[in-house]
């Protein structure tokens, strides 16, 4: 059997995408479990709260895609 790896991801964790220029900073605003039993984070630009992104819990762990941001980092 498989087991799902853990993930540190909480409200109010601050991302940017990994190979972003302008570093946009993004933040988990809600944690959810999908229909298909997979965990989600709804985040939203913070420069622009309006714009907003919904990715895989698994996808903000994955450096290939994201990195986290330094507290206190950009606005």
């Amino acid at each position: 059997m498989f087991k799902r790896k853990s993930i540190d991801v909480h409200v109010g964790d601050m991302f940017h995408k990994a190979h972003d220029t302008k570093k946009v900073i993004w933040v988990v605003e809600k944690l959810f479990e999908h229909v298909d039993g997979i965990l989600h984070a709804r985040l939203f630009n913070k420069t622009h709260p309006k714009t907003m992104i919904t990715v895989a819990a698994s996808t903000l762990a994955d450096p290939e895609f994201f990195c986290r941001a330094q507290p206190g980092g950009l606005d």
